[in-house]
């Protein structure tokens, strides 16, 4: 079997599974974009981080640490997702969540075979 399909079907499951109701908006010079109409739909949204970085310069040293103050990631799948390109300074809203917390995109990593991956950042 090819490895992208399998791929593309874990990430489809893990979707359904652990997914969550988002809502991007786009913005343009901070106002929303008209070019980029708004999308909510399901994705896996990561709170808390889940780097550990070592303090300090370079990856020295025996202690670790956990960085959490607001940061979140945001899986999109390539093959559901179907809304604008997502870029620096857009805003995702949870909607499942209570109060409906906002984070702005910080980063956007499109390396992954079938994965969109927007680090986020406390709104």
């Amino acid at each position: 079997m090819d490895w992208r399909k399998l791929e593309r079907a874990v990430d489809k499951l893990e979707r359904r599974s652990f997914g969550e109701e988002v809502r991007l908006s786009f913005l343009k010079g901070g106002k929303v974009d008209p070019d980029r109409p708004q999308w909510t739909g399901r994705a896996i949204l990561h709170t808390g981080g889940d780097d550990s970085f070592a303090p300090g310069e370079g990856n020295g040293g025996g202690y670790r640490t956990r960085l959490a103050a607001g940061q979140a990631e945001l899986f999109l799948t390539r093959d559901e997702y179907d809304g604008p390109t997502p870029a620096v300074k857009d805003i995702v809203r949870a909607l499942d969540r209570d109060g409906e917390p906002r984070w702005e995109v910080s980063d956007i990593s499109g390396r992954y075979s079938n994965l969109w991956v927007l680090s986020l950042t406390q709104a």
